[in-house]
């Protein structure tokens, strides 16, 4: 019995060795996480209390941790840590750059969007905004115009939120934006473009100072007749025939675009002017005029701008036809009928468009061929003569006219004029 009650006494000792064994190894890997964890919280708790210098030097660190929190600590403190991110882009430090570039990104998208919402809250905001100032010089202040920014601003917040940088920075962006596009329209279909980023385009590349590349000049001009601008210029009707649009947003477009056609110099004036005859944007016409009374205008740009002061212009506007109304330069357009060959020159096309002006059928002036639509749009190649008898017996009777007509006693005046 006293063997028996002895071996009993050992056994649960030998297991409260063993219970103790356990529970120590437990305490050992808590207290190894313990002490990991109060590191990482040191670590931290350094990186709370680090000025915006020592923020930005640790986007380098080797310590993940340490990287995250600085990235995070910065974006948190927003525009004053700015300063020192930039500074950091200039560093011979790749991870530093990288870093800083991508918090600075964070930092000006977050303030750039809280400065959008106050915007949409209260219009009185939006004068900070980087370039509400010019945009509102054109479309005013109103309901709309708000609107129509901040579509501008969503669809392309990188290029509207660095107006306030040099044009050079903002060329290439504009430069960049059109790459995609060129991108996306291999890949996607011209729906996918909205009208943000068609009115971003021609509102930035139309700002004084602002370069854009020919290249680019061709993609704007492609995205200008895709639906999304398209369609607030007019509606198809029922019987195929369309309707111009007349709204606040549509007017705001054409002015817009109007500005824009600044860019136009040869084959671009030529897509500028019909884009603008086909969506009825008659602020085209100072541009049309001033093109007119440019004498070193080439000729195949000198004949659409005459054809828009026809289609814009009103009865005085044919003092400005006259300047051209004497120009033998051929403008390319050549058709045989018969066994004549008729031509066109720059004379012929002003002499027709200043009979249109002075609401007068062509027709009934030697004009046999001529073609014009219900809003006295030309057709260039149909007003040309086989010889030069048939031409001047239509001028001839443009002079007989010309007396008849009440118009201005002075010429009117060009960009040159002092």
């Amino acid at each position: 019995m006293a063997q028996q009650g002895c071996l009993e006494t050992h056994l649960p000792l030998k297991a409260l060795v063993r219970y103790d064994y356990n529970m120590f190894h437990k305490l050992l890997i808590a207290f190894t996480f313990a002490v990991q964890l109060l590191c990482i919280s040191t670590d931290f708790a350094q990186a709370d209390d680090r000025d915006l210098s020592t923020l930005v030097e640790q986007l380098a660190s080797k310590k993940f941790a340490l990287r995250q929190s600085a990235m995070a600590e910065l974006i948190q403190r927003g525009a004053e840590a700015i300063p020192e991110l930039e500074r950091a882009l200039a560093s011979d430090n790749r991870e530093l750059r990288f870093r800083a570039q991508r918090v600075l990104n964070s930092v000006e998208q977050n303030a750039y969007q809280l400065k959008l919402e106050a915007f949409m809250q209260n219009g009185s905001a939006a004068v900070e905004l980087p370039g509400w100032e010019e945009f509102q010089a054109i479309s005013g202040s109103n309901s709309e115009a708000r609107r129509l920014f901040v579509l501008m601003c969503r669809a392309e917040p990188d290029i509207m939120r660095n107006l306030g940088r040099p044009p050079s920075a903002i060329s290439n962006l504009i430069a960049k934006r059109c790459r995609e596009l060129q991108q996306i329209f291999r890949t996607y279909k011209r729906d996918s473009i909205e009208l943000g980023t068609v009115t971003t385009l021609l509102f930035v590349g139309g700002l004084e100072g602002i370069r854009v590349d020919d290249t680019s000049i061709k993609t704007i001009y492609s995205v200008c007749n895709y639906n999304a601008f398209r369609d607030e210029m007019y509606t198809r009707q029922s019987n195929s025939t369309i309707r111009y649009t007349s709204t606040p947003r549509s007017e705001i477009l054409r002015q817009i675009f109007a500005i824009w056609m600044k860019h136009g110099q040869s084959w671009d004036a030529q897509m500028a002017f019909n884009l603008a005859m086909q969506y009825n944007i008659r602020q085209c016409l100072p541009r049309a005029l001033e093109i007119v009374h440019d004498e070193a205008t080439p000729c195949h740009v000198a004949q659409i701008a005459l054809v828009a002061v026809v289609r814009f212009g009103e009865k005085e506007h044919i003092l400005d036809l006259e300047s051209r109304i004497d120009d033998k330069s051929f403008c390319g357009v050549a058709q045989k009928i018969g066994n004549k060959l008729h031509q066109t020159q720059l004379r012929d096309i002003a002499l027709a468009g200043a009979f249109l002006l002075a609401d007068k059928n062509p027709r009934d002036y030697g004009f046999d061929r001529v073609s014009y639509t219900t809003s006295k749009q030309l057709n260039y190649s149909t007003v040309g003569f086989a010889d030069d008898e048939s031409r001047g017996a239509a001028r001839k009777q443009w002079d007989e006219l010309r007396p008849t007509l009440k118009l201005p006693t002075t010429k009117a005046p060009t960009d040159d004029a002092e």
